[in-house]
């Protein structure tokens, strides 16, 4: 036991919170108070009457660092996105980092939809928005075929702008891959993200745009 002097643990655990408080980074901060904490722990067994109270605190300290460090090592981790999701980055999110996407994604809910079934329904107010992801869905108005909506399209992208019921019908074509997020949900999350908002309208104008612009081809075209 006299071959260890405690001194060199507490002097060890101080230079730690030193070095935690000068860096910047908040992952090394919780990691070297962490280090300071277990540090200063043998100081207080070794000591020649144990102190227990100061030898607790270190331990909460060491475990909350840890939780911290933990905390914010899983919020800067990578994000892998599936092949789907990733497409629908692509299609319409490039400028949202990975784990944005995920988040708006995982507000939403993937479904495959069957030829010929109804995404709109003229004379309702849609209450989910949907993305496509793959296939093609036919718009029609009072039983016309008005325009087709691709891979990158939204199905009712302007009735969520102006809040009106629809006045046409959206079916499937063949198999639709979509994702749907409810309206309510969705705007909400839009309210408390402003970036993330930023970069949905302007995919909304960038879709509303493409409608017009297919659609007065269209019409001159007949």
């Amino acid at each position: 036991m006299d071959l260890i002097n405690p001194d060199y643990f507490i002097h060890a655990a101080n230079l730690l919170l030193l070095c935690a408080y000068l860096v910047r980074d908040m992952l090394w901060l919780r990691l070297l108070a962490l280090g300071s904490s277990l540090c200063a722990i043998p100081y207080f067994i070794l000591h020649p009457a144990a102190l227990w109270a100061p030898l607790l605190w270190s331990a909460v300290f060491a475990v909350v660092n840890l939780f911290q460090a933990w905390c914010v090592y899983t919020e800067r981790r990578p994000v892998k996105l599936t092949p789907e999701e990733e497409e629908v980055r692509r299609l319409a999110f490039e400028d949202l980092p990975p784990k944005k996407v995920l988040q708006v994604l995982s507000l939403g809910s993937w479904g495959t939809v069957n030829p010929g079934e109804r995404l709109l329904e003229s004379g309702k107010r849609p209450d989910i928005l949907s993305f496509v992801v793959h296939g093609t869905v036919h718009l029609k108005k009072n039983g016309k075929e008005v325009m087709d909506l691709v891979a990158g399209n939204l199905v009712g992208s302007a009735l969520l702008l102006s809040g009106a019921p629809a006045d046409l019908d959206a079916f499937a074509a063949g198999p639709v891959r979509t994702i749907y997020w409810q309206i309510d949900t969705l705007e909400r999350y839009l309210c408390a993200n402003p970036d993330t908002r930023i970069i949905m309208q302007r995919h909304l104008s960038r879709d509303l745009a493409g409608k017009l612009v297919t659609y007065s081809d269209r019409f001159h075209a007949a």
